[in-house]
């Protein structure tokens, strides 16, 4: 059946390290989305990127001609880093930066995603890559970088930040439908993901092990603070509590945070255990001056 929905063009933004195949999950994932949420979020994201869009042009630099034919057009982008930072421009360290930048400054919606995927040492430039580090050090205060090690990881990754952009954007919408005046307003705009950390360890004898810890982690993209923060983790089909074991506080509160600011994000370690779902339903409450409001998510621990 035919919906109506606001479309949302997506910058897909990386250095030239940064493999076909992973383009292409992020191209999939997009896809993927748009036939799962289109229709509940009333959204449809075009996915464009310089090497599938843009016109050849003679006569000015090459990133002015994608910055006006695709960069200042796109209300969201997903930069992707490998282990280099791209070709200096004649502003910033690269286009991609550049391109993160523009896209930000216009009032989009930017998520980052950095692989850690094993790679070729000697295939690695050691200048782009301390360059790189230093500019994802640079950015930290002001930016949340999800990591991936996998396809799975990977679409997961730009599935929830698709949910985040696509809900901020339809929010400000209707904000400005209803009230031209109460566009200005900031609100808080909370999901749920899951992330990890693997501990490297050597013992007496040199022999070297590793483990992963597990965290929920609850990220503010809004622009305001977000008060009462309450989380629960539900089974998808039943919608009873799920078992998974997470900490979250040894002092009895009635909420899990009593505020979390703007771009910032709170983690809970999750101790896994036999014959915990892999899988569930995360459910997270808060309070703005909207009110009590809800978002729910997918959530995996793989």
């Amino acid at each position: 059946m035919p919906f109506s929905a606001v479309v949302s063009q997506l910058l897909i933004s990386c250095p030239g390290d940064v493999t076909e195949s992973d383009l292409a999950v992020v191209r999939n994932a997009i896809t993927r989305w748009n036939g799962t949420y289109g229709e509940r979020f009333g959204a449809v994201v075009l996915p464009v990127s310089w090497n599938h869009n843009a016109a050849a042009e003679f006569g000015r630099p090459p990133q002015e001609s994608i910055n006006e034919q695709l960069v200042d057009r796109c209300d969201i982008c997903i930069a992707i880093f490998a282990n280099r930072i791209g070709t200096p421009t004649a502003s910033t360290e690269s286009g991609t930066t550049e391109e993160i930048d523009r896209v930000n400054k216009n009032g989009g919606y930017v998520g980052i995603l950095r692989s850690v995927r094993p790679a070729d040492t000697r295939s690695i430039d050691p200048d782009q890559l301390g360059r790189l580090r230093n500019y994802l050090d640079d950015i930290k205060t002001n930016s949340l970088v999800l990591e991936y090690e996998d396809n799975v990881t990977l679409a997961a990754n730009v599935e929830q930040i698709l949910v985040a952009a696509v809900s901020r954007n339809r929010g400000r919408a209707e904000v400005q439908l209803a009230s031209p005046s109460a566009a200005k307003a900031q609100y808080a705009e909370i999901w749920p993901r899951t992330t990890s950390e693997e501990k490297v360890r050597t013992n007496s004898r040199g022999q070297v092990s590793s483990s992963r810890n597990w965290y929920i982690a609850l990220f503010n993209s809004g622009k305001a603070p977000a008060r009462n923060v309450k989380f629960d983790v539900k089974d998808e089909r039943s919608g009873d509590d799920v078992p998974w074991r997470i900490i979250v506080s040894d002092v009895d509160t009635p909420f899990d945070v009593a505020v979390l600011a703007p771009n910032s994000e709170v983690r809970f370690p999750v101790a896994l255990g036999m014959g915990m779902p892999v899988q569930a339903r995360c459910v997270v409450t808060w309070d703005d001056d909207r009110g009590r409001q809800t978002n729910e998510a997918t959530i995996r621990l793989v």
